[in-house]
């Protein structure tokens, strides 16, 4: 069964102290209990190397996890296929009333660009960063999808979400950074692109 592992990348502060973009990604992948198998060993192996990594998180994991990471799913077999809906902060003439708004509308936005693709998959959320419009956006979500179900999971839970962020870093580096490394070394999947607003982050194949 085909799955879509949604997370956000950047921060919902509009002001000039805030991240240049917003984004939320969906990453396609299939439930592989091999591939599923070998990251949960890798985990094991790290720690006993004396990483102590609870879960994988690109953010916060050190370099060297990263690539550890990065280079047993690239090695994996299938590739995942990314699908990326970004607003562009500078096209905002002000920042929006409620911040989650612009999450809902990124959400819906990389669902309808996904769907183009993949057709209707389950989908599964990491858990929603604005804590206090977290149960607001999560029945917004679900009540805009209609009978689709969406499930909000912590990435912890799930090999899949990590995966997932894993990817939304990647294609976040891109962007903001102009950096190919960690899309490279996810094996080059491919990437699908929206962008919101008058600027034009660098375009990915």
């Amino acid at each position: 069964m085909r799955y879509l592992f949604l997370d956000e990348a950047g921060n919902f502060d509009f002001s000039a102290s805030g991240t240049p973009f917003l984004m939320v990604c969906a990453t396609h992948l299939q439930v592989e209990r091999a591939r599923s198998g070998e990251l949960a060993a890798l985990r094991y192996e790290l720690n006993a190397a004396g990483h102590d990594i609870e879960s994988f998180h690109a953010s916060a994991n050190t370099p060297f996890v990263r690539q550890s990471f990065m280079r047993k799913l690239a090695e994996s077999g299938r590739k995942p296929e990314i699908f990326a809906a970004v607003l562009d902060k500078s096209s905002c003439q002000k920042s929006p009333p409620e911040p989650a708004e612009a999450y809902l509308n990124l959400f819906s936005l990389v669902l309808s660009l996904a769907n183009l693709w993949t057709g209707e998959c389950a989908v599964y959320a990491d858990k929603v960063p604005l804590q206090r419009s977290r149960r607001t956006i999560m029945k917004a979500v679900r009540q805009a999808l209609g009978q689709r179900t969406v499930h909000f999971h912590t990435s912890a839970s799930s090999l899949e979400l990590q995966i997932a962020d894993y990817c939304t870093w990647a294609v976040w580096r891109k962007i903001a950074r102009q950096d190919d490394r960690p899309l490279e070394s996810l094996g080059s999947p491919t990437v699908h692109l929206m962008i919101v607003g008058q600027g034009r982050p660098p375009q990915l194949s």
